[in-house]
């Protein structure tokens, strides 16, 4: 037994349940596909060559977006809380394979919410050199301060006051008071899981949430942990949200 959230955690060889009595085998799980659609301002994300207004009049662009997603959750009607296994997914929007991630063993049934962590956890950053989504080689790791970039988001915008009007937000720390893992709750509609199916699942994530909750005239330059961090974790977790 294990401690999740100040929840009791029972684990299984199959799946980690969070509410007791909540147990099905493998012969009743279902796959869900997490599909990310990135967006501006309601418009599809397109990388480096296209400009996306913002309330002032300017053109954001954005060359880089890349973030972590971990401790992928969902609950069911019944207030029963599925938590996948080794959850951690890079969201690279250069990459289309980066964009949908496979969550497995999820047990039958109808689900209404789902959560996630935006970010890796303090025992990830210690653990040392790790491998798939958090190898090193992924471009999201600091060897200088031996901690994962939580997210990396980078593009141009003339309110930069910056050489070549470029901001630049490499978000990581696990460290408190600057801890930048952030959770994200968001309600789904009625998701059904069946036996041995697959079961799509879209979340927007709109920059246009993010721009619009931070100026960039005063922070568009964030690379090491810092209050600014943190402040940028904040105002990044409100860009996602369920399809209509």
């Amino acid at each position: 037994m294990i401690y999740f959230f100040g929840k009791a955690v029972l684990l299984s060889s199959a799946i980690w349940l969070v509410v007791s009595g909540f147990y099905h085998n493998t012969n009743s799980v279902g796959m869900v596909q997490l599909f990310i659609v990135p967006q501006v301002n309601d418009l599809p994300l397109v990388l480096t060559q296209k400009g996306y207004a913002t309330p002032g009049g300017d053109s954001i662009y954005i060359d880089v977006l890349r973030f972590y997603i971990s401790r992928v959750q969902l609950k069911n009607k019944n207030g029963a809380l599925f938590q996948e296994k080794d959850s951690y997914h890079l969201f690279d929007a250069e990459e289309d394979g980066h964009r949908i991630f496979t969550v497995d063993k999820v047990p039958v049934g109808t689900y209404d919410s789902l959560f996630f962590c935006v970010g890796t956890d303090s025992l990830t950053n210690i653990s040392g050199v790790m491998g798939g989504d958090l190898d090193p080689l992924k471009g999201m790791y600091w060897t200088w301060n031996s901690g994962y970039i939580n997210i990396k988001l980078e593009g141009r915008s003339a309110l930069c006051k910056t050489k070549t009007n470029r901001f630049e937000f490499h978000v990581g720390g696990y460290m408190p008071p600057n801890t930048t893992v952030r959770r994200v709750a968001l309600p789904i509609k009625k998701v059904k899981i069946r036996a041995n199916k697959s079961t799509n699942l879209p979340v927007i994530a709109d920059l246009g949430r993010f721009f619009g909750a931070i100026q960039l005239s005063q922070i568009n330059l964030v690379m090491t942990p810092s209050p600014k961090a943190a402040r940028v974790a904040d105002d990044f977790k409100k860009i996602f949200r369920t399809s209509e």
